[in-house]
């Protein structure tokens, strides 16, 4: 009977050694095609995240199937009765371990200003003021308001390489925003003129493109693992996330 116990013991040692040494052999490149199933944890979602006014959807993304959520989706309609429904989409790093792919960078914001002077009805001398709020120069002349160091995702397609001395930050990013108008505002200086502003405010630092299938790259930093999102965004605010890979 000892014997038989040694025997069987010897051999459970044998199979867990072994499917350990399989475990551990398990090679991690320092790169990876972005869109390759080789060696990857894959998911699949197929799923069209549509946020509703001032109420915004979320959908929350576990790479790896530890149980943890590693990134969040949000699709939201914001706005007011005063500026409309504006459609936004953004990406989001849950901890500090998961990182998104992208580079530094600085978002210049500018102030630009035109005005336009019209002689209306009973000859009232109309006076247009437009200022527009822009990331980038709509003239030459146009002011610099602020420099805002910020860190933008690099959207990505099929086949490309992504490795892990790459940049990433975890953070969360402004796929894309919308641009609003303020309501004009009127003040009459006198019987004969009035002046009107309008202020538009273009939100067009993030530029994720629309209406194609792209992807994002993560990296975990712990264990340098590397992955990818495939989705696509339209109409600025609906998100479809079609799958993820991360390696093993």
């Amino acid at each position: 009977m000892k014997t038989i116990n040694l025997v069987l013991f010897i051999a459970l040692e044998l199979i867990f050694f072994s499917c350990k040494k399989k475990i551990d052999n398990v090679v991690r490149t320092s790169e990876i095609k972005i869109g390759d199933y080789s060696n990857m944890i894959i998911n699949y979602y197929d799923i069209t995240l549509i946020g509703e006014y001032n109420a915004p959807k979320y959908f929350n993304i576990d790479l790896d199937n530890d149980g943890n959520d590693d990134i969040q989706f949000m699709s939201e309609l914001w706005g007011s009765p005063a500026v409309g429904q504006n459609p936004k989409s953004t990406i989001k790093s849950l901890s500090n371990n998961v990182q998104i792919y992208g580079f530094q960078s600085n978002d210049t914001s500018f102030l630009n200003r035109d005005t336009s002077i019209y002689t209306g009805a009973n000859n009232i001398i109309e006076i247009y003021y437009r200022f527009n709020y822009t990331c980038h120069q709509i003239d030459k002349n146009d002011s610099i308001l602020k420099i805002t160091p910020t860190f933008k995702l690099t959207p990505l397609d099929k086949c490309e390489i992504l490795q892990v001395n790459d940049t990433y930050n975890s953070n969360t990013i402004t796929l894309i925003d919308d641009w609003y108008s303020l309501p004009p505002s009127y003040n009459e200086i006198n019987s004969d003129t009035t002046i009107i502003e309008y202020t538009t405010f273009y939100n067009d630092c993030n530029d994720f493109p629309l209406d194609e299938i792209k992807y994002i790259g993560v990296r975990f930093k712990n264990d340098s693992r590397l992955g990818w999102i495939k989705l696509s965004v339209f109409d600025q605010y609906k998100i479809l996330i079609l799958e993820s890979g991360i390696q093993e």
